[in-house]
């Protein structure tokens, strides 16, 4: 018998199809972990001013989460529904007693 097909890995070049290149696939994450599409960021600056101890840019000027402890997950899920390009992943809350919480899971599901 011939081994099994294998996925090719993340680090490997884009295939092509049609001459247009096709993204290698983005590592995964968990839903409930919070999380940023960094390579996605337009730099709108919407992260930072809800919280720029929790949000920070990398060099080329693109958002990640710089100390997720920094801040609430309201300020999380803010963030996620302020995001131009839908890229923030709120996650789950680490503080199961933070205010209207219930509330908060509700607007976060969209984003997860």
């Amino acid at each position: 018998t011939e081994p099994a097909a294998t996925q090719p890995a993340a680090t490997e070049p884009a295939a092509t199809t049609g001459g247009s290149a096709i993204e290698p696939a983005a590592p995964a994450h968990s839903p409930d972990e919070a999380w940023i599409e960094t390579a996605r960021c337009p730099s709108c600056n919407e992260c930072q001013l809800i919280n720029d101890r929790m949000f920070a840019y990398d060099e080329r000027k693109q958002a990640y989460l710089k100390d997720i402890t920094a801040g609430t997950y309201r300020q999380l899920v803010e963030a996620a529904e302020s995001c131009q390009v839908a890229i923030i992943h709120p996650g789950k809350p680490r503080d199961p007693n933070e205010p209207g919480l219930q509330e908060l899971l509700e607007r976060a599901e969209p984003f997860r």
